[in-house]
């Protein structure tokens, strides 16, 4: 990866993500092609420039498509049950927190599994995905590698902000080894870590949680959020250029937005709940926020790309496999993004918005009823 002037200058706004969060708890190949089974984003990844053509006619269409292509499969697979597991509370010093942590490490990341098989297992056939790519040995030792490494800062006593020093790298090139095979494998990854996560915390009273969450937070960020994508696509940006500055305006209001849009869309929906539990929820909320950070990164890679591409070939397509399976409903998404539309709005001077307005509305167009109601 390129380090020079222009990658320390959208760093600057990519770390004030990691670290705002925090205290509250090169190319994409195979991805659209194995999902849809020939469903290409080529024609569709440039908006169009002219005035009288829509700018998410085309990416809609797209979207529509895609979906209808993967619904179409909704009953080919057999349902499973989710295994539960009974995880018992311990109290102790920080030696004894790694103690474990490291002792229920590898038992999380095999349970952890049998839980994404359970939940995902029957996505392979209905997103046409090669099941070749999907090594859960290899997704299971890396899981594992990252984890120790945070429980090792934590041991170490290291601040949390210096886990994306010591980490990031080996975050971004775990993330980027996965997407690249095909972005929904990467779902498959994500959802690993997440459970993985949940199981490392269980085994901790709520005093040590509220030490150890933010550790294990940065490993889930830096596999949900594209930092590295962004920081490429940034490199290849001109000094100064209008995308470079209208990104890094929004990356410096990406966690208040969220916060802003998750607590409206709540007031919208209360009493909603989700497979993770109630919208209300400290941990929902938490995992919540950080989804609209997650759409607000892939905004930022599209600005910076200058194409759709990034929300076709990985975005879209995730969310397509895990939202449903997660009872996280369409509607709910798109009150999300609308009113993440006009939080941006807000907040952002008119020459930014000149910028961000096209994908923005695009990708709000590609989640809309509009595609789900078919």
């Amino acid at each position: 990866m390129r380090i020079n002037q222009k990658t320390r200058f959208i760093m600057t706004g990519i770390s004030q993500i990691s670290s705002k969060s925090l205290p509250a708890a090169d190319q994409l190949q195979q991805g659209a092609s194995q999902a849809s089974q020939g469903i290409t984003g080529s024609d569709t990844d440039k908006l169009p420039k002219d005035k009288g053509v829509s700018v998410s006619s085309f990416a809609v269409s797209w979207a529509k498509k895609y979906y209808s292509t993967v619904a179409g499969r909704e009953n080919q697979a057999p349902r499973q049950i989710l295994p539960s597991l009974d995880l018992t509370n311990f109290e102790g010093n920080r030696s004894q927190i790694v103690d474990k942590l490291t002792d229920t490490l590898k038992l999380a990341s095999e349970i952890a599994w049998s839980r994404v098989e359970a939940l995902l297992g029957e996505q392979i056939q209905r997103h046409a995905i090669d099941a070749s790519l999907i090594n859960s040995l290899e997704i299971a030792a890396d899981s594992r590698t990252l984890y120790r490494k945070a429980i090792d800062a934590y041991a170490d006593r290291e601040p949390v902000f210096r886990l994306s020093v010591l980490v990031g790298k080996d975050l971004i090139k775990v993330r980027r080894k996965y997407s690249e095979t095909d972005p929904l494998v990467l779902g498959f990854v994500t959802v690993e870590f997440q459970y993985i996560s949940k199981i490392l915390l269980g085994c901790l009273s709520e005093s040590e949680r509220a030490e150890v969450a933010p550790y294990l937070k940065v490993i889930d960020d830096y596999l949900h959020i594209p930092y590295g994508e962004i920081n490429e696509a940034a490199a290849n940006q001109p000094l100064n250029s209008r995308a470079l500055l209208a990104v890094q305006h929004l990356l410096q209001h990406t966690t208040q937005i969220a916060s802003a849009v998750y607590d409206r869309a709540s007031a919208q929906h209360q009493g909603y709940r989700s497979s993770s539990g109630y919208l209300s929820d400290r941990e929902v909320k938490i995992s919540g926020i950080r989804d609209v950070e997650i759409f607000q990164s892939y905004l930022c890679w599209c600005v910076l790309e200058d194409s759709i591409r990034p929300v076709q070939q990985e975005l879209f397509p995730i969310c397509v496999m895990l939202y449903p399976k997660l009872h996280v409903s369409w509607e709910l998404v798109q009150d999300m993004l609308l009113i993440l539309f006009w939080e941006i709005c807000e907040r952002l001077p008119a020459e930014d918005l000149t910028v961000f307005v096209p994908y923005l509305r695009t990708l709000t167009e590609m989640f809309s009823r509009d595609v789900f109601d078919n």
